[in-house]
């Protein structure tokens, strides 16, 4: 995860039925299906995957896709708000059946749990309202407003290095101390641009008219891969899981949801969640 980013005073709910699929409901394992809750781990400060509405409801793309598995699971979803350092430890204890947090994909947390691909996340740009820039895949020359150690210091010093080797102007970046002053200078047009995942791109763009979301993603960043994480040891579940995702592919309320955040180009294939059911 990156610096946290501010939430909306209201945002985007999820209300479609979903109806059981018998098949991943099925695959549960007897305990879990007997109970009739599906208890989920996430961390309600990251708009827009998981975060709390004005209401102080739990909210997100996350939360919403969380709600539809277990419906299709019949089962009673329990969404509990931890630390982020908290949601792994959480399901591997088995005390909750999922984590999620736009939780990247990688191979230390592949040998500790399973993790069923649900999102393919891209980087973006965001650009005070007004200024444009020509080339969003040309970023050489420009300065980018960044947060101290945030994950785009290092790619934009990256992306930079590329600008040198092709003997264009380097990319220069004005760093602040936290994520909040990092927006205020992009909104106030103290900076070129400011370098996000998609996500949270289009989340800002939405609750913030001072700022633009160029159209397109910078293509020479390598996609992140985000996943439900399930228990490394429990089979059944990552099946159970998996199915029921594949069915809201299918009835089409996975694209739903996306399409309700502005993300539905991040969607993964039928293919790609398969390969967590078998």
């Amino acid at each position: 995860m990156v610096a946290m980013l501010p939430v909306a005073t209201v945002g985007p709910t999820f209300a479609q039925a979903v109806k059981v699929s018998e098949v991943a409901r099925a695959a549960l394992p007897a305990n879990v299906r007997d109970e009739g809750v599906f208890r989920v781990a996430t961390s309600l400060v990251w708009a827009p995957f998981a975060y709390k509405s004005d209401k102080d409801e739990a909210i997100g793309i996350d939360v919403s896709l969380m709600k539809a598995i277990a419906a299709k699971l019949g089962l009673k979803p329990e969404i509990d708000d931890l630390k982020f350092p908290a949601i792994i430890p959480g399901v591997q204890s088995g005390r909750y059946h999922a984590g999620v947090d736009q939780l990247a994909i990688s191979p230390q947390r592949l040998a500790a749990v399973d993790m069923i691909q649900y999102f393919d996340n891209g980087t973006s740009v965001l650009v005070p309202a007004g200024k444009s820039i020509k080339d969003i895949n040309d970023l050489c020359g420009l300065t980018f407003d960044v947060t101290q150690g945030s994950f785009q210091v290092g790619l934009l010093n990256k992306l930079s290095d590329a600008c040198v080797v092709a003997k264009k102007d380097p990319i220069a970046q004005q760093a602040y101390s936290s994520a909040a002053d990092t927006l205020l200078a992009i909104s106030n047009g103290r900076g070129d641009a400011f370098l996000t995942a998609t996500p949270q791109g289009v989340y800002i763009s939405r609750i913030n008219s001072k700022v633009v979301l160029m159209k397109g993603e910078v293509i020479d960043v390598e996609r992140q891969r985000a996943g439900i994480v399930v228990q490394k040891d429990n089979a059944a579940m990552r099946k159970a899981v998996a199915l029921a995702l594949l069915s809201l592919m299918e009835d089409g309320t996975y694209k739903s949801i996306l399409d309700e955040f502005g993300v539905a180009q991040l969607g993964v294939s039928p293919e790609v969640v398969r390969k967590s059911a078998e």
